[in-house]
């Protein structure tokens, strides 16, 4: 038995009665095609992504909300959907929805077609459709993809903030890193990498007035918070690798096996002993 035949059998062993299983309490959205689809996804990402996150997207069970992120390549969406247990209803460009071998599964998925103008009323209205109606939708406020694995971050767009306001929705952040840089669709679904995702608590938007009309000091200052929530997991999830590579590199101490607490603390803190200290 050659090897990929091995692997073959070994997979289809491990998903598929998880695949054919009624879907569980956790997952309501996704049954039938969409739970052969989602699995698809997560071996997908798992195994060609080597996709790490910190769990399961926070998200409510049941009811709308907005799931908003850092914009690195096309295979986003699929990262961010093989960490959620509910159907992301993600907005997809238009001539992509259009294009006959994806606009079946935009279809299934519920994706909201958007022209790249960045003037489509139609696309903010079928969004906030979708919210209405107790979906989650999931937005990159950058309006563009940053092509740099997540180590920058582009401006934020008024549209999330304006939809966020409207709907007083539960709002998600999430920060992707370690994917393909490329701007290049298939390139990026082609490419393998080491890819990461942090979600973080709801951001907080109850001090706006619900009562006062939605101006643009407004939207800056919300669309500042949402972008400021994705930055703030960007430093917690690049400040977890340096201290996990200061822990392997920190010298230790006279023949100890590992660092000494106090000598990593000083590093990360930039203090450094110098030769006449104690």
């Amino acid at each position: 038995m050659s090897l990929w035949l091995l692997l073959t059998l070994s997979t289809l062993v491990l998903v598929v009665p998880r695949v054919v299983m009624p879907a569980r309490g956790s997952m309501p959205e996704i049954h039938g095609a969409l739970r052969l689809l989602w699995w698809i996804n997560v071996l997908y990402c798992d195994f060609w992504h080597d996709l790490e996150s910190g769990g399961p997207a926070p998200l409510p069970e049941r009811g709308p909300a907005l799931l908003i992120a850092n914009h690195t390549c096309g295979v986003d969406p699929m990262v961010l959907q093989a960490g959620c247990h509910r159907v992301l209803h993600f907005l997809v460009a238009q001539e992509w929805y259009d294009d006959w071998a994806v606009r079946p599964i935009c279809r299934l998925f519920g994706a909201i077609p958007v022209r790249r103008d960045g003037r489509d009323l139609s696309a903010t209205r079928a969004a906030l459709r979708a919210l209405e109606a107790g979906h989650v939708v999931p937005i990159f406020p950058e309006g563009r993809i940053v092509p740099t694995s997540g180590r920058a971050l582009g401006e934020g767009k008024p549209g999330v903030a304006f939809i966020a306001l409207r709907t007083r929705v539960p709002v998600i952040p999430a920060y992707i890193r370690g994917t393909p840089p490329t701007s290049n669709i298939w390139k990026a679904v082609l490419t393998p990498s080491h890819a990461r995702v942090a979600y973080g608590p709801p951001i907080d938007l109850s001090d706006i007035p619900t009562d006062q009309p939605i101006g643009k000091a407004t939207l800056a200052a919300v669309t500042d918070r949402l972008m400021g929530a994705i930055r703030d997991l960007r430093a917690r999830s690049l400040a977890s690798d340096d201290a996990a590579r200061l822990m392997t590199s920190a010298p230790a101490e006279d023949g100890d096996d590992v660092p000494r607490p106090e000598r990593l603390a000083g590093a990360l803190s930039g203090d450094r002993a110098s030769p006449g200290r104690a």
